[in-house]
């Protein structure tokens, strides 16, 4: 239990390194060119709110799914199905929140392909990637992808 929640704390600090330092950064720099605003006042006032939305969002799913997942009862195969589609449910909730920030967040034609983009990877790091490897017990094997967890010798 303890090394799944150090697991999630380190995947989720890799994803807020990558979505707090290095993703503005390629836009501040320009490797990300964009023409059609300021990318310094773009970046403070736009992604930074955008991004912020999608990681709290993951976050709070991953951690509200590492709760209700440590407490579930899996006496037969069909508590597996349930908790398998309550994992795609709970992955709306990301989704959602991208479709927000790029919504109401984007301000720029430019940069609206790549903000697509490290948003997804921000939810695929923050969300998936720490429900395949960390969720508990006998929902270990339930997440898409979590037989990842073979290379965790777990």
């Amino acid at each position: 239990m303890i090394i799944e929640i150090v697991r999630i704390i380190v995947i989720s600090l890799v994803g807020a390194i990558f979505a707090f330092l290095l993703q503005p950064w390629l836009y501040r720099s320009g490797i990300i060119p964009l023409t059609d605003v300021d990318p310094e006042v773009w970046v403070g006032d736009r992604y930074t709110v955008g991004v912020a939305i999608v990681f709290s969002v993951c976050i709070i799913s991953t951690l509200l799914w590492y709760v209700l997942t440590s407490k579930a009862k899996v006496a037969r195969p069909e508590d597996r199905s349930f908790w398998r589609l309550m994992w795609w449910l709970f992955l709306l909730l990301p989704i959602i929140s991208i479709c927000v920030a790029l919504y109401f967040f984007n301000g720029s034609n430019d940069a609206l392909l790549s903000l697509t983009g490290f948003y997804i990877l921000n939810a695929l790091i923050c969300f998936w990637l720490t429900t395949a490897l960390n969720t508990p017990g006998a929902l270990m094997y339930v997440a898409p992808g979590s037989s990842l967890r073979l290379l965790l010798g777990n």
